[in-house]
């Protein structure tokens, strides 16, 4: 049962049955070493520098970590829209945590409440499927713990066999509470990555998960809805 306050909307859909399930701390990826080779320094996406390239095969994550010191509850989220024009949201809000092997092709792992997972949150999704994906919008947001992100020490890697990226979500403005971080599109040679650090503050009677929608016009149906 939720808490009876509005925090948030997700447009509710069924269960896909792929996500996985965590028996305890083992179940889930520890290390980073094939995620971050050493050889392979991820590149800062900047204003002056924000788009990337990913290509090949393999797993293309966006991993969102965050201060735990701060005890604030962030979530990460991606709006998805596939070649064939279905659209859908996967987030950990309304228990959407996506499919990898069926649509939309991109998964969460799990919903870290407070910071403290050294893993954090992570989209993945099977480069294997990257043609049937026209583009995928990262977000994250404060579900609750701060008034906004100033001073979370918010970052989000997107990597992948072929490349890897840092974007830092280090200039929030006063009561910004929720940030489109990466639009990846469907390009020449594989999936374009641009940085876009576009900050949303709340409007009263409109969750930010829908002004994110809004601005960049994917078009879901929006409900409201707490976590368990």
């Amino acid at each position: 049962m939720g808490d009876e306050r509005r925090r948030g909307v997700i447009r509710l859909k069924p269960l896909t049955g792929d996500r996985p399930v965590h028996s305890g701390p083992d179940a889930r990826p520890t290390g980073r070493a094939e995620e971050h080779p050493a050889q392979r320094p991820d590149t800062l996406l900047t204003e002056r520098v924000p788009r990337g390239l990913v290509a090949g095969r393999g797993i293309l994550q966006a991993n969102l970590n965050w201060s735990a010191s701060t005890g604030a509850d962030l979530d990460l989220g991606c709006l998805v829209e596939l070649a064939d024009g279905s659209r859908d949201v996967v987030q950990a809000l309304g228990n959407s945590f996506g499919a990898l092997t069926a649509p939309p092709y991109v998964q969460l792992d799990q919903d870290d409440r407070s910071g403290a997972s050294s893993d954090g949150e992570t989209l993945r999704t099977n480069l294997e499927h990257r043609s049937r994906i026209r583009r995928m919008l990262v977000y994250t947001y404060v579900y609750e713990g701060a008034v906004d992100f100033r001073s979370l020490g918010a970052m989000v890697t997107v990597t992948a066999p072929s490349a890897g990226f840092r974007i830092l979500l280090d200039d929030a403005p006063r009561g910004a509470t929720a940030c489109a971080v990466a639009l990846i599109e469907s390009g020449t040679g594989g999936l374009a990555v641009r940085r876009e650090v576009r900050w949303f503050t709340p409007v009263y009677g409109v969750s930010t998960q829908q002004l994110i929608d809004q601005a960049y016009g994917f078009g879901l149906a929006w409900f409201w809805c707490t976590k368990d």
